[in-house]
């Protein structure tokens, strides 16, 4: 379920190699059991990680690992929108479906597979950390934590104002405490800091008495049950667009203030390392001038025209190179000019 990792990177390693970014690339992982994803770490020493979660087991053993980095930065604490402490209920079965709220009776069977513990966590806003000097401004947010995002978020809205990228984990359903949806709320605390949707990706989890109803007729593959039922949980990459708001600040509620050329090629990473390089390279040229400055822009544009930037190597060799959708493939005669058939 995790979002698209662009293991190859061109543009990026190039970056890094060349130390084009003259600031720190720094992330803030809210909910970082298991460490912080593994795309970033291609920035090597330009990457710095503040890394939260309400587990002390967690945060003790990220603590071990990373003794001596002066980079990464792991707090036992709980993201919010209010200062203070908080009961948290800490799962002893799954640890990473422990969550600020207790939980009740549900349609897929899981909670037969909890063993909560209410334990005392401390909380602060991500904006509180900020302005005491805590953490760094981050380029990127990422928020995992069981349906408390919008109290994340809530307590971030001065950060975010800043923040080139965000991913959340989310959902389409609705509850008392979500009324417009999971998925929705997020978008429109987003989207007041220019955060669009850029990708998401997400499972399935068919309810439970379907699954009871296959296990009576000896049906119970757990591969074929990973297509059935409807989207569960999503990952979602939200993205500032750095052209749209250059271009038609009409668009947008509040202004658009312009960018540095360390956001530019911060930005262009984001968008590769999620292979998103279309839109990578299409920033490189549009903000041509300004990059000039900084790098070379031809071969910037060189690096990113990598068709195969969304294709794991294994799907590259099962599908062959003269694949693509009808539409691209449409377009591309169109570009070529050659009939579009």
């Amino acid at each position: 379920m995790d979002l698209h990792l662009n293991y190859a990177a061109p543009f990026t390693r190039w970056a890094v190699e060349r130390r084009l970014m003259h600031q720190p690339f720094v992330v803030v992982d809210v909910g970082v059991q298991g460490g912080e994803n593994p795309r970033w770490h291609v920035l090597g020493d330009h990457l710095v990680v503040y890394g939260f979660d309400a587990i002390e087991e967690v945060i003790n053993d990220l603590q071990r690992q990373s003794a001596g980095d002066r980079n990464r930065h792991y707090y036992w604490l709980a993201a919010g929108d209010a200062n203070g402490e908080r009961s948290f209920y800490f799962n002893a079965t799954d640890p990473y479906s422990s969550s600020f709220y207790e939980q009740g009776v549900d349609r897929f069977g899981l909670l037969e597979h909890r063993r909560d513990q209410a334990r005392t966590v401390t909380v602060r806003r991500l904006d509180t950390l900020l302005a005491d000097g805590t953490i760094a401004q981050p380029d990127f947010l990422k928020c995992d934590v069981e349906g408390f995002e919008k109290d994340v978020f809530l307590g971030a809205r001065e950060m975010l104002r800043s923040v080139l990228g965000v991913e959340s984990e989310t959902n389409f359903d609705i509850s008392p405490t979500y009324p417009m949806g999971h998925f929705g709320t997020l978008q429109q605390l987003l989207l007041d800091a220019h955060l669009l949707t850029f990708d998401l990706s997400y499972n399935r989890v068919p309810r439970a008495s379907f699954v009871r109803a296959l296990a009576s007729k000896g049906r119970t593959d757990r591969a074929a049950l990973a297509d059935l039922g409807k989207p569960a949980t999503l990952n979602v990459l939200f993205c500032r667009d750095l052209i749209a708001e250059a271009d038609h600040q009409e668009n947008y509620s509040t202004p658009c203030e312009p960018s540095g050329v360390d956001q530019l090629i911060k930005m262009m990473i984001i968008y590769e390392l999620h292979g998103l390089s279309d839109i990578a390279l299409d920033t490189a040229e549009r903000f041509a001038d300004r990059l000039a400055e900084r790098l070379d822009v031809d071969k910037a544009v060189n690096l990113l025209a990598d068709p195969l930037c969304r294709v794991s190597g294994h799907r590259q060799r099962l599908r062959g190179l003269n694949w693509m959708p009808p539409r691209l493939a449409r377009l591309l005669r169109t570009v070529q000019g050659t009939p579009a058939g």
